[in-house]
């Protein structure tokens, strides 16, 4: 989506319903209309109970790192594992794998390494489509069955008071959290921001956060 600046609404979010029900009383509260846009994505899986939870929704993912890290010898180690399983490499750094259950012993992975759900291989069963649209019955579901999973979803709408729309809206961040160059897992963390782009001058930006009356984090560089 580009560049925009968050800033997390400092709330308690004990669990994933009540950082849902935060982000849309925001989007309510300050949105202006219907959202432009809903996003949502899954993350990289980062401990063994999110690929455990993982293989009642999704067949497939992948395995990934940069050519460099090849040659760690944590990730070399792991890359041979996968080839003993019948696994290989597709292109490199990546392999391509099936959700079995013996991949579960691989977690903790090596530093750098990723696990990827691959959004094609989706079961029918599962309540997210691949699309860059979703409707909140379809978010509903997701926050659902994603239990430990990292969710992020996104809704891009005007800020009502702010200038300029550009990138504005509100973000939610489940079992995950914003590192400044994008959300990464957190598991147990939840997070709300809001996102009020870049082309709103920082004195104007700044006054209508302390308007609002909620308390925040320190801004960060996002989408």
């Amino acid at each position: 989506m580009g560049g925009s600046m968050l800033y997390q609404v400092l709330e308690p979010l004990p669990d994933r319903a009540s950082a849902l029900l935060t982000a849309r009383t925001l989007l309510d509260r300050f949105g202006e209309g219907d959202p432009d846009d809903v996003s949502l994505d899954f993350l990289q899986i980062a401990t063994r109970e999110q690929f455990e939870h993982a293989r009642q929704y999704f067949a497939h993912g992948a395995f990934n790192c940069s050519e460099k890290d090849l040659r760690s010898p944590g990730i070399a180690q792991t890359w041979r594992t996968l080839r003993s399983l019948g696994f290989l490499e597709s292109e490199p750094g990546w392999v391509d794998t099936r959700l079995e259950p013996e991949l579960a012993a691989l977690w903790p992975l090596p530093h750098r390494a990723n696990f990827m759900l691959t959004r094609g291989s989706i079961p029918s069963t599962f309540p997210v489509r691949d699309s860059d649209w979703y409707t909140e019955e379809e978010i509903d579901d997701a926050v659902e069955a994603c239990g430990p999973l990292s969710l992020d979803v996104s809704w891009s709408s005007a800020l009502r008071g702010l200038p300029a729309a550009k990138l504005c809206g509100v973000q939610l961040c489940l079992n995950s959290s914003w590192t400044g160059t994008g959300p990464e897992p957190d598991p147990g963390v939840h997070t709300v921001y809001l996102s009020i782009g870049t082309r709103n001058p920082e004195e104007v930006a700044l006054d209508w956060l302390g308007r609002t009356g909620l308390r925040f984090g320190q801004g960060l560089w996002g989408w």
